[in-house]
């Protein structure tokens, strides 16, 4: 056991020697965070009343009545008097009422100043939709209830009263994906050093042979996928004060580390395969990209084709990013990941027995 833990010191030693490591671990991957999440919205937590400038240039009956239908749909209505350029608004035209009561076609201007799918936005426009029905409802059919005639349910997907958007929602993903490139580049590459330098010739004569050399290998990625985690999750609720809850945040951490599993196992292979350094960096940059990208870490699965989400479903990132989303954004019970992390077992399985086949510990 001491010869293991040795191996992992050594390997973890010349991890932190190489300064480009802090970059590719804290720098960069904060610098993504910062200018991919948006920030701004990511508190949008609780379910409390939206500010809705509306702006009534009719002065009709029908048109406070519909006002009154968007306060029921809680929503905060501001009289737009004197306010410039505001978040969201609605423009209410003269002679709305006249049209409405002549049965003819009215319209109603709604603005949004910046992102068409911020997450304030989206919950206006639900409540604007509900509100027209029901005064259209009541207006041509005379029914004040329209529940009796059609039934109306909305429902969060999930235990979360929120919409993940900003820091909250690019943190697993940026996560993910500088696990991919911190452990494929440092954890191939000095398996490469220590190959080259013959030091992993004077390892396996200890008595642990290939199979410590392996394990010490693995429980550095390992330790290296861990601290990288703790960095970037602790930097950003310190930086943009975001909360995740205690409990989501622990499972995601323990969905992370199974992930590591297989991103250490990947990394052992191609550091055993690939005889230089160079390439063993080459590889290991695309393979990270194209994981990254298919997997759902450089954008959100839900908006891509059926045939791109198939393909994420065939890859470990995809797996890993499905089940964070699950237990952070949606809230769902551990149990709901099981078949995730069994799945990532078997990637795990698959590039540790090929990792184990074709290890190396003499410079070819």
């Amino acid at each position: 056991m001491k010869g293991i833990i040795k191996i992992a010191l050594t390997e973890f030693k010349l991890i932190l020697k190489d300064k480009s490591f802090y970059f590719w671990a804290m720098v960069l991957p904060m610098f993504f965070i910062f200018v991919f999440s948006g920030v701004g919205d990511s508190n949008v937590k609780k379910s409390v009343k939206i500010k809705l400038s509306v702006k009534n240039l009719d002065k009709g009956v029908y048109s406070f009545e519909l006002i009154d239908y968007l306060r029921n749909e809680n929503i905060l209505i501001e009289k737009n008097l004197k306010r410039k350029n505001p978040e969201r608004e609605l423009i209410i035209p003269e002679g709305f009422s006249k049209r409405v009561g002549d049965g003819k076609t009215a319209f109603l201007k709604f603005k949004i100043k910046g992102r068409s799918l911020d997450s304030k936005a989206v919950q206006v426009k639900i409540s604007l939709y509900r509100a027209i029905y029901k005064f259209l409802v009541k207006k041509y059919l005379g029914i004040t209830k329209p529940e009796k005639i059609l039934e109306i349910k909305s429902e969060w997907a999930g235990k979360a009263s929120y919409i993940p958007s900003g820091v909250v929602h690019q943190l697993p993903a940026t996560i993910l994906m500088f696990i991919l490139f911190n452990l494929l580049i440092y954890g191939g590459t000095n398996l490469s050093i220590l190959r080259e330098r013959g030091m992993l010739k004077r390892f396996v004569i200890t008595p642990q042979g290939k199979t410590g050399i392996w394990i010490g290998l693995f429980l550095t990625n390992i330790i290296l996928a861990f601290i990288v985690s703790i960095i970037l999750v602790f930097a950003t609720i310190l930086l943009f004060s975001v909360t995740f809850g205690t409990v989501p945040l622990l499972n995601m951490f323990l969905i992370l580390i199974v992930f590591s599993f297989f991103t250490s196992s990947l990394s052992i292979y191609l550091g055993s395969v690939l005889k230089r350094q160079e390439a063993v960096v080459g590889v290991a940059v695309l393979v990270a990209n194209l994981l990254a990208a298919l997997g759902g870490c450089w954008w959100p699965i839900e908006i891509v084709p059926d045939f791109m989400k198939t393909i994420a479903m065939l890859l470990p990132t995809g797996w890993a990013m499905s089940a964070i989303d699950k237990i952070l954004f949606y809230q769902y019970p551990f149990s709901t990941v099981l078949l995730h992390l069994s799945v990532l077992l078997g990637f795990t399985l698959i590039f540790a027995y090929l990792s184990i086949r074709y290890f190396k510990v003499e410079k070819v």
